[in-house]
């Protein structure tokens, strides 16, 4: 078992809750099971904590109201020993600086192989700096020295030119510019025996089929393999024998099956049927529909207008009998809306400073229940997620009723003392009425929100 003691700084003399929460996490690590100051060294505390998994905390200290006193981060392993807390997490600061040692700041730097001594000596000297570049050293004599050089081959030269790059020759005017080069690496053509370039046509210029460069021939086979006369007697057999001149075309057959106006069935239609678009197109038909296909005329399945009306009816009499009745709800809490507090408020009946809070109450249900509870067995609160019921208490001084109709709310008058003195500021507080029966049943009845403000004027 591993027991870590965390030494941190605090006020003196202070009754200490010490708490531990991961990195990033709302969520309470563990609870040191002893806070002690030191003897000697005032408002130096030591919390002591047993198996707290390895890594970065922020340890949270509150005195016994809750009140925050310090905070701090310490790195824990899992050992028992004694940690030093900081402002910052000692692994964080230590991600920021270098962990190089000597070697490895060589080689960050380039000089893996030999210090800086040893490199800088292979650097020539003022003097031999001077040998290679004054004219009076000689350095070079053109009378007496030689330059040997390996005469360049065929091979060498003809490697050198069809190697180069041709990104570097494209200079307009120039040969290079002018040679015309494959823009991948496709770079081969196909020469046929006739001395033409075979080639896949993919894309042609605009206005390159003219008549000058396409044979008679091409035309003929092009329309070989379109709508000839032939082929368009085999179209039109195919369409029906329809005589082609005024509504007999298909255009007009379409109006004719679309529309009702007079004079537009194709004698190519009604020949042989008593089709006659005036009462047989689909205007006609909807029409007609409109008209004729009243309730009851569909058949003995639909409702008729009577029948609808009867239901329309009975719906209005379930709804004037349900009119104003209170409807319960199993496990409803009404909504009692927001609040605002300042921190050290009194809210009492006797200095007019009480609260009343107005809850819509349309069927009388509410006021009917907490009525029948009596004030006596309702008890006001409010209070953080993270924090004990009744952090703020109050009670309940009256429940009444006002208004009519939709306008109809219960009023409850709530008397709070002292309203959170010891607390932090917050806008997220819950404020709930909760109800004691004979029975000792407790239920939550109204809940609410709360934002607990910082009182700032200092009282006469």
């Amino acid at each position: 078992m591993a027991t870590q003691s965390v030494e941190f700084s605090a006020p003196s003399g202070q009754t200490i809750t010490a708490r531990l929460f991961s990195a990033g996490s709302d969520t309470v690590a563990q609870t040191a099971s002893a806070v002690t100051e030191a003897t000697n060294r005032n408002g130096v505390y030591t919390a002591t904590f047993t198996n707290a998994a390895a890594g970065a905390y922020r340890l949270i200290a509150t005195n016994s109201g809750g009140t925050l006193l310090a905070q701090w981060w310490v790195d824990l392993t899992l050992t028992t020993e004694t940690f030093q807390s900081y402002e910052m997490p000692v692994s964080v600061i230590q991600s920021g600086l270098s962990t190089l040692n000597a070697a490895g700041v060589r080689a960050a730097v380039g000089m893996a192989s030999a210090n800086l001594d040893t490199q800088l000596a292979d650097l020539p000297t003022v003097a031999e700096f001077e040998a290679r570049t004054l004219p009076a050293a000689a350095y070079f004599d053109a009378s007496t020295d030689e330059v040997t050089a390996t005469a360049a081959t065929a091979a060498a030269i003809a490697d050198a030119v069809w190697d180069e790059a041709t990104a570097g020759h494209t200079t307009v005017g120039t040969y290079g510019g002018q040679v015309v080069r494959s823009a991948n690496s496709n770079n081969t053509v196909q020469i046929t025996g006739s001395n033409h370039i075979a080639a896949d046509v993919h894309e042609f210029q605009a206005d390159v089929l003219t008549s000058n460069a396409t044979a008679a021939s091409f035309v003929s086979e092009i329309q070989s393999g379109l709508a000839t006369a032939a082929n368009q007697t085999t179209i039109l057999a195919r369409l029906g024998n329809w005589t082609g001149t005024g509504l007999n075309t298909i255009l007009g057959a379409f109006r004719a099956i679309a529309g009702k106006a007079a004079g537009l069935t194709p004698s190519d239609m009604s020949s042989g049927t008593t089709f006659n678009n005036t009462d047989d197109s689909l205007e006609a038909i909807r029409d007609r529909g409109d008209a004729a296909w009243a309730p009851g005329e569909a058949g003995s399945g639909d409702a008729s207008q009577s029948t609808l009306l009867d239901v329309q009816d009975q719906v209005e009499a379930i709804a004037a009998a349900l009119g104003g009745s209170s409807v319960s709800v199993t496990n409803r809490v009404a909504d009692g809306g927001a609040m605002v507090l300042y921190t050290g408020d009194d809210m009492r009946v006797r200095s007019g400073t009480s609260i009343t809070v107005a809850i819509s109450d349309v069927a009388g249900g509410i006021y009917t229940r907490l009525s029948g509870i009596g004030v006596a067995n309702l008890a006001w609160g409010a209070a953080r997620q993270s924090q004990a019921a009744g952090a703020i208490s109050g009670t309940i001084s009256s429940v009444t009723q006002s208004g009519a109709g939709s306008a109809q709310v219960v009023n409850l008058v709530i008397e709070i003392n002292d309203a959170g003195q010891s607390l932090n500021p917050a806008d997220d507080y819950v404020w709930q009425v909760v109800s004691t029966s004979s029975d000792d049943d407790e239920y939550t009845e109204i809940e609410g929100t709360l934002d607990l403000r910082r009182r700032v004027a200092v009282p006469v």
